[in-house]
């Protein structure tokens, strides 16, 4: 199979969409508030559990595409997905990794996405949504690279774990690239409210230092400078979150290595 699809979704709401996607794809369903379904496609997948992170490894896992990409029930994809992304990946053959643009349904970029192509580090992974992401299978079954399960909707951190994929990835020297090309549509959504949940503030400190270690105080104080505007709380309450978050993402760190020497 050249290219598939990598849905994840909760309780069938994908397939209770009016909505059909002709290109190769697999679906994981996590069920929560639903009783399984008795007879499933072959390409759909149960789970009894929640965690956006956890899906997508399962997908990983159960992915059979030479290219995949990252996707999520909510949205709609450009006529000709295959195409483009397959064309993507034979144009840059040195890229494991590509980002790409969503848009919205007016045609509209949904962010503001460079004009221009270029390779990716540290800082611009920051920007990118999962549902950017395609991927060659290979490259990531050669470096074992996963979802971190702590982060990411469902999970300990409710957020980041696109871009702590991207950031192992990084580490393992995959070569990741982005391209201004759009691939799925999405309704365009305000800004700034969810900075008004303090887990999610927190979150966000937890997946900065999960990124950057040591640096992450720096860049979370820049990150606080830029963002706490969009929400309801003073710069110094917004940081004191993040460094929160930090802090319990160390904690956590340190217990899990503690177990596995132990171990």
């Amino acid at each position: 199979m050249k290219f598939q699809i990598l849905v994840s979704t909760v309780d069938s709401r994908f397939q209770q969409r009016e909505y059909t996607l002709s290109a190769p794809h697999l679906i994981i369903d996590q069920r929560i508030n639903s009783e399984s379904g008795s007879t499933l496609p072959d390409n759909v997948f149960e789970y009894v559990e929640k965690g956006l992170a956890r899906s997508r490894n399962h997908a990983l896992d159960l992915a059979r595409g030479e290219i995949c990409l990252i996707s999520d029930d909510d949205l709609e994809y450009e006529e000709n997905i295959e195409e483009i992304i397959t064309k993507a990946f034979e144009e840059n053959p040195t890229a494991d990794i590509i980002t790409f643009q969503i848009e919205t349904p007016e045609g509209e970029p949904f962010n503001s996405y460079p004009k221009e192509s270029f390779w990716h580090n540290k800082r611009s992974i920051m920007r990118v949504a999962s549902v950017e992401i395609a991927f060659k299978r290979d490259s990531l079954e050669k470096e074992h690279l996963r979802f971190d399960e702590y982060f990411g909707l469902g999970a300990t951190f409710p957020t980041g774990e696109e871009n702590i994929f991207l950031s192992d990835a990084l580490d393992r020297e995959l070569k990741v690239l982005y391209l201004p090309i759009p691939i799925v549509v999405h309704p365009q959504e305000s800004s700034g409210a969810d900075f008004n949940d303090e887990q999610l503030v927190q979150a966000k400190g937890a997946m900065l230092q999960r990124i950057f270690g040591l640096k992450s105080y720096a860049v979370s104080l820049f990150y606080a400078v830029k963002k706490y505007r969009l929400s309801n709380f003073s710069l110094i309450r917004f940081y004191s979150l993040m460094i929160q978050g930090a802090k319990q993402y160390t904690a956590l760190s340190t217990k899990l290595q503690y177990n596995k020497n132990k171990k």
